[in-house]
């Protein structure tokens, strides 16, 4: 017989007791290797039917909202051990877009699995055994921290993600699961949210934020009117936010926080003189939102000069990198340049260094006579390892104007894919809201850092 009914196997091991109470044993020689409830299982086959699934692990939904979503990793035993996640898409878009130079819809079935795995493998959770979650839009979920925050958007397309891991070593087995839900949409409230222009510091331009007590937090995405504006009509305003969006508690960008006080001045990057924009959402704690957008003119009338950091050429390939690059106006105060691995960069920046504070620090070569002479560098590293690194070029103009270029690459081939060249940084460290520390290796991503 291939398939034995369960109650009638109970009922001749134990006579006169309750099934639904009773444990099957599985046992091999004089050792059990295996027992199960018999209330958790219908029957006992040796030929698996086609409709029925033979997996570690799998999803359920159990309720969406606007900013909440409640969910379940079901497991086949309670010694199944996972990572797990929520994923928007434009986290996973971000990881198309640096993987495979393509939006994520674009992608084959394949490379759009692989774009799911090693998002999750930079950012899960660790669990074991068949348990049911909730995250909460900006609830902490390290007490002891400002930066580790749940992020759930309303109106946001997530992939809910689970994959088997080694409950030891937390490496990757074979199972992974995935399933895709949309957060409802927001109501448009007033919060009356502001953001007024304070005055400049070394760093950019000092901007106050105000608004209700009911802010729970603010999105805030910056940048040079012009080009803001033609990013924002290609892609919408909530790609816009949902890809370079940084969030912020209205504490935080006071200087009041309780765990962490924040910045007394929230200061932002200018580089050219001209328009820049702002553009604001300011959330409740029901997921509702006000969006709004600032306008700001910078003239450079204090009399700053902001060094412009251009790079003329790049090279790279196993083990080595090389990059020219010019700053103008060439006459500095001071000019460094750090090459850092792109976990040490983030991490010092987590806790609360200053990008120029970094670029000159440790291992930082001057190169202020260099520039002063010829206008130009070029930097060089053959013995470097397989992993992500930061290049930060530092210049400080000798009235008072800085910059900080940060270039991230890997060092395999010369694919443009494998750079990643930011705007010139001069804003005070923007901490990480919901991310857990990124990690980026080559071939099969692995889970490195995981929270219960």
């Amino acid at each position: 017989m291939n398939r034995i009914l369960l109650s009638a196997a109970v009922v001749l091991a134990a006579l006169g007791a309750s099934a639904e109470n009773e444990t099957m044993y599985l046992v091999k020689g004089n050792r059990v290797v295996s027992k199960y409830a018999a209330g958790t299982v219908d029957y006992i086959t040796f030929n698996l039917p086609d409709d029925v699934m033979d997996e570690a692990l799998w999803l359920t939904v159990d309720k969406v909202g606007k900013n909440s979503v409640t969910y379940t990793v079901n497991t086949a035993g309670a010694n199944v051990a996972y990572a797990h996640n929520l994923l928007s898409y434009y986290d996973v878009n971000y990881t198309a877009m640096d993987m495979f130079g393509d939006m994520l819809e674009n992608l084959d079935e394949e490379s759009f699995l692989a774009c799911l795995q090693y998002t999750l493998s930079t950012n899960a959770f660790v669990g074991i055994g068949k348990s049911t979650y909730t995250q909460n839009d900006f609830q902490q979920y390290d007490p002891t921290s400002e930066m580790y925050r749940f992020k759930v958007t309303p109106g946001t397309k997530y992939y809910l993600c689970a994959w088997e891991v080694d409950p030891a070593t937390t490496e990757p087995r074979d199972t992974f699961a995935f399933t895709e839900l949309t957060t409802e949409k927001p109501e448009e409230v007033d919060l009356n949210l502001d953001v007024t222009q304070a005055g400049y510091n070394d760093y950019g331009m000092i901007m106050n934020f105000t608004g209700f007590p009911n802010i729970l937090y603010v999105t805030t995405c910056w940048g040079m009117k012009a080009q803001m504006e033609a990013y924002e009509k290609v892609y919408g305003r909530d790609f816009l936010m949902g890809t370079f969006g940084q969030n912020w508690s209205m504490d935080f960008l006071a200087g009041t926080g309780d765990l962490e006080p924040g910045i007394e001045n929230a200061t932002w990057p200018v580089y050219d003189a001209g328009e820049y924009i702002m553009y604001v959402n300011a959330y409740d704690a029901e997921g509702n939102v006000q969006e709004k957008t600032f306008v700001f003119e910078y003239t450079s009338s204090t009399g700053e000069e902001v060094p412009v950091v251009t790079i003329f050429s790049k090279e790279k390939g196993a083990g080595f990198v090389k990059v020219n690059f010019e700053i103008a106006p060439s006459n500095v105060e001071e000019a460094y340049v750090r090459l850092c691995t792109e976990n040490f960069v983030d991490d010092r920046i987590n806790m609360g260094y200053t990008y120029p504070e970094v670029a000159m620090g440790g291992t930082s070569i001057d190169i202020t006579n260099e520039i002063n002479t010829t206008g130009e560098y070029t930097f060089t590293d053959t013995e470097l390892e397989e992993q992500w690194y930061a290049l930060l070029i530092y210049a400080k103009a000798k009235t008072g104007g800085v910059t900080t270029l940060r270039v991230n690459f890997y060092p395999e081939d010369n694919s443009d894919s494998d750079w990643s060249i930011y705007q010139p940084f001069h804003a005070p460290a923007q901490k990480r809201i919901g991310k857990i520390k990124t990690i980026r290796r080559a071939g099969v991503p692995v889970i490195k850092k995981a929270l219960h």
